[in-house]
C-alpha cells in the first residue's frame, strides 16, 4: 500500500551532507563522451563485409559491449552518491529515549467484543497497545476510550506500569452511554496534545461512520499531529459484525493518515512504531546531527565489483534473482479456529478465494447497501447486516436476524446522527431492540421519553403508545410477581445486587433493611489525603478492580460535560 507519510518525510528531508562530491560527475560525464566518440569512429572492421566481420571478430555487440566497463561507471556513480553522503532523517537520541508522544484512542463499543480476532476484537487491541508500549520502551502514550462518550482513561504518561492496569480494566460495561461515536474523543485529544509537536493519534476500531470522518478531516487539516488507525479485525474471517475496512481506509484517505492491519506477529507494531518515529522526526523539533544513508550503499556495491569482472556473472545473477524470488513468494495458508466454551463449539470459519472473487465481481456492479438490500430480499438477513453501510438499514436487518445487541447499537448510532423525525423512529426501533433483550425497564423508560415529546409524529406516536402499554403492563406483572415473593429471605445479607449483564425486567420489590447497614461512607480529597489510613483503604479499593473507579470517573466526566454544555434548540428537518 503506497505510504504518503513515508514519501512525504522522504521528499521533504531529503538532502547530501557532502554536496560539492557530486562535482565528481563532471569529470565522470567527460570521459564517458570521450569513450563514446572514440567508438563512433570509423575502423577497420567497417570495410570488412558483414560476413567476414563475423568470421573474424569476437566480442559481444550492442548493448552488450563492453558490459563490464558500463557496470564499472555506474558503480563509480553510486560511489560517489555515497561520498555526498544523502541522507533524510536524524541520528537517534544517544540516550536511548524516545520521546515521541502517542495517544490512544481506544473504541471501546459492543462492536468491539466479536470474536473474528481471538479471545476478541478488544482484548487483541488491549494485547497490541501493550506491546506497542514496550517497542517504545519509555514512550509518552495516552489512553482515551470512547463508546457513546470518550473519556480519558490515562492521561499522557511515561509510567508503564500505572498505565497497564487501568488498560487491562477496559471493557463496554464501563461506559456511561452506548453507541460508536469516535469523533467525541477530539476534545479530549485537542486537550492533551495541545502545543507537543509530532505527537501521534492512534485510532483503534473497526469501523467509523461517515459524521467521524467528517470530524476527523476538519480536525487534522488544521493540526500537524499525525493519524494512525488499527483495524481491529480480521477481514477474512466471517463475522456477525465484519470489520468496516472500507470505512477506516476513505477515513485514512481524508486525514492523509496511515491504516494498519492487525497481524498474528509483532509486524503491525514494528510498524506503527517506525511511523511515530518517523513523525516525530517529521514534525518534532530536534537538534541531533542528520543520519548519513550513505553507508547502507556500500554492501550492494561491494558485491557488484567482485563479480563484475568474472565471465558468465550475468547469467549467475539472473539465476540468484530467480531463486530468490521464488523464495520469497509462497502460497497463502488458511486456518480455521475453534474455540470451546462452556461445552459450546464456535467455528470461526475463512473466506475461501471463491468468496473474495464473487465478493469482488458485485463490488464491481452494486454499492455496499444495494448488495445488503439483495440479500435482505432473499430473507438472509445477517448477510445483508454485514454489507449495509446505512446504520439504520443495518438495524433493521439486524433485528430481523435475531441480534437485537448490535441492532440497538445501530439504532443508537442512527439517533445520534440523523434529523428529528429519522432519530425518533431509530429510538423507537431500540426500544423494540432492548425489549426483545428482555431489557424491559430501559425499552419503558425509552418509549417514555418519545410518548413525552410533544413534536413526534401522530403515525408514529400511536405505535409508541401502544408498545409502551404492552411493556408497561409487563414490567407491572414482573413487580407483582417480586412483590410476592419479598421477604423470603433470612436477611438483608442475603440481598444481592444484579450483574451489569443480567436485564432489568422491572423495578423489583422495595426491601425493608436496617438503616445501619446502608450507612455508606462519603469522603473528599481533603479527607483521604489527611489520613494515612484512609488514603491506604481507598488505594487498595482501587487497586483492587480498577474498573469501577473508571466507571465513576466517566460517569462523573460525563455529568461535568453535560452540565459544561448549553442547551441548543433542535429544529426538526423534513424527509424528502
Amino acid at each position: 500500500m503506497f505510504d504518503s507519510l513515508n514519501w512525504t518525510s522522504w521528499l521533504s528531508q531529503f538532502h547530501f551532507i557532502r554536496p560539492l562530491w557530486l562535482l565528481a560527475f563532471v569529470p565522470m560525464g567527460l570521459l564517458i563522451w570521450l569513450r563514446w566518440r572514440e567508438e563512433s569512429k570509423p575502423s577497420w572492421q567497417d570495410v570488412l563485409p558483414a560476413h567476414l566481420r563475423d568470421a573474424l571478430t569476437i566480442g559481444e555487440r550492442g548493448w552488450r559491449k563492453q558490459l563490464p566497463l558500463k557496470l564499472l561507471m555506474a558503480i563509480v556513480s553510486v560511489a560517489i552518491v555515497i561520498c555526498a553522503g544523502p541522507s533524510w532523517q536524524r541520528e537517534a537520541s544517544p540516550f536511548g529515549e524516545d520521546q515521541a508522544t502517542l495517544l490512544v484512542v481506544l473504541d471501546n463499543s459492543d462492536s468491539m467484543l466479536s470474536t473474528d480476532l481471538a479471545p476478541s476484537r478488544l482484548e487483541r487491541a488491549k494485547h497490541k497497545i501493550s506491546d506497542l508500549m514496550q517497542e517504545r520502551n519509555g514512550g509518552r502514550t495516552g489512553l482515551i476510550v470512547y463508546a457513546g462518550s470518550a473519556h480519558i482513561a490515562m492521561p499522557v504518561t511515561q509510567d508503564s506500569k500505572v498505565f497497564a492496569p487501568f488498560l487491562a480494566a477496559i471493557e463496554p460495561q464501563i461506559m456511561p452511554v452506548e453507541g460508536k461515536q469516535a469523533q467525541s474523543a477530539l476534545p479530549l485529544v485537542e486537550q492533551q496534545l495541545n502545543n507537543i509537536a509530532g505527537a501521534s493519534v492512534l485510532l483503534v476500531t473497526d469501523g467509523v461512520n461517515p459524521t467521524t470522518i467528517d470530524a476527523y478531516q476538519r480536525y487534522f487539516s488544521q493540526s500537524d499531529h499525525q493519524l494512525l488507525i488499527l483495524a481491529a479485525g480480521n477481514r477474512d474471517v466471517v463475522s456477525n459484525n465484519p470489520l468496516d475496512m472500507r470505512s477506516l481506509e476513505n477515513l485514512a484517505s481524508a486525514t492523509n493518515g496511515t491504516v494498519v492491519e492487525t497481524s498474528i506477529d509483532d509486524a503491525d507494531i514494528v510498524r506503527l512504531n517506525r511511523l511515530i518515529e518517523r513523525n516525530m522526526q517529521l514534525n518534532g523539533e530536534s537538534s541531533m546531527p542528520w543520519k548519513d544513508m550513505g553507508y547502507y550503499l556500500l554492501l550492494p556495491m561491494a558485491l557488484f565489483m567482485l563479480v563484475w569482472f568474472r565471465k558468465g556473472w550475468l547469467v549467475q545473477w539472473c539465476i540468484g534473482s530467480l531463486l530468490v524470488t521464488q523464495l520469497l513468494f509462497s502460497p497463502p495458508v488458511m486456518a480455521t479456529v475453534v474455540e470451546t466454551k462452556a461445552q459450546q463449539v464456535e467455528v470461526i470459519e475463512t473466506r475461501s478465494s471463491w468468496d473474495k472473487l464473487s465478493q469482488w465481481w458485485w463490488d464491481l456492479w452494486l454499492t455496499p447497501d444495494q448488495q445488503g438490500q439483495r440479500w435482505f430480499n432473499q430473507q438472509a438477513y445477517l448477510k445483508a447486516a454485514k454489507h449495509y453501510v446505512d446504520p439504520l438499514r443495518k438495524g433493521k436487518a439486524y433485528y430481523y436476524a435475531g441480534e437485537y445487541k448490535l441492532a440497538h447499537s445501530a439504532f443508537l448510532e442512527v439517533s445520534q446522527n440523523a434529523n428529528s423525525t429519522t432519530k425518533d423512529y431509530a429510538l423507537y426501533n431500540a426500544a423494540s431492540a432492548l425489549a426483545r433483550q428482555r431489557e424491559y425497564l430501559a425499552a419503558r423508560d425509552l418509549l417514555q421519553a418519545l410518548a413525552n415529546d410533544e413534536r413526534l409524529s401522530s403515525a408514529l406516536r400511536v405505535d409508541v403508545e401502544h408498545n409502551l402499554s404492552v411493556i408497561g403492563g409487563i414490567v407491572e406483572e414482573i413487580n407483582r410477581t417480586s412483590e410476592s415473593q419479598a421477604g423470603t429471605t433470612d436477611g438483608p445479607e442475603e440481598s444481592f445486587e444484579l450483574d451489569q449483564d443480567t436485564p432489568r425486567t422491572a423495578d423489583g420489590a422495595d426491601e425493608e433493611t436496617v438503616a445501619e447497614l446502608m450507612l455508606k461512607e462519603t469522603l473528599n480529597a481533603d479527607e483521604i489525603l489527611g489520613s494515612d489510613e484512609l488514603a491506604n483503604k481507598w488505594l487498595k479499593r482501587v487497586e483492587a478492580d480498577p474498573k469501577y473507579f473508571l466507571r465513576a470517573k466517566f460517569q462523573i466526566q460525563l455529568r461535568e460535560a453535560s452540565n459544561r454544555q448549553p442547551l441548543v434548540d433542535e429544529t426538526i428537518e423534513e424527509q424528502p
